[in-house]
């Protein structure tokens, strides 16, 4: 009897098992939820740099690679061909911010960090330039706690800019 329901049990284990199971073609873009990217679509939606736009300051998204360096607000400043964001996080864990890796960080001086600046409701604002929107960039974080250097990937996006912050062609 003890054999007979272990041999039941393992049948439907296997049998759910590869119910999950797909094959590596299946893709989103195979089933149609997603369109297919081309070359001249990466062409003409290249990075976003300081003289495409109109000096300014303007709320965007930031896009993080962790979930522990979650940003709720953030507002890119162009002035003078330059860009900056003040980026505010969800949490107060972090001292200060590298922009490059954290063996980068780990030999750099406090002064080519950027530091926190404290709200009236106790958030950790950092302010750090931006070389480009639309593409990835190293940012290493600090951790009070753990006194450590954590990576994090950045992506300072343009979509939420209104149509008036680019420069006309």
């Amino acid at each position: 009897m003890i054999k007979s329901s272990l041999l039941i049990i393992t049948a439907l284990a296997g049998t759910l098992a590869l119910a999950g199971c797909s094959t590596a073609s299946e893709t989103p873009a195979d089933t149609g939820s997603a369109p297919a990217q081309t070359a001249s679509d990466d062409q003409e939606s290249g990075p976003v740099t300081a003289d495409m736009l109109v000096d300014g300051t303007y709320e965007i998204s930031v896009d993080s690679s962790s979930s522990m360096f979650r940003i709720v607000h953030a507002e890119l400043t162009v002035a003078d061909g330059q860009m900056t964001c003040a980026m505010t996080l969800g949490g107060t864990g972090y001292e200060k911010l590298f922009m490059g890796t954290s063996d980068e960080a780990a030999s750099a001086s406090d002064d080519q960090c950027h530091f926190f600046v404290e709200g009236d409701d106790g958030s950790y604002t950092y302010t750090v330039p931006v070389a480009s929107l639309d593409e990835e960039c190293d940012c290493a974080a600090f951790s009070i706690r753990k006194q450590k250097w954590y990576d994090r990937s950045l992506v300072f996006e343009s979509g939420d800019l209104p149509e008036s912050a680019f420069r006309s062609a």
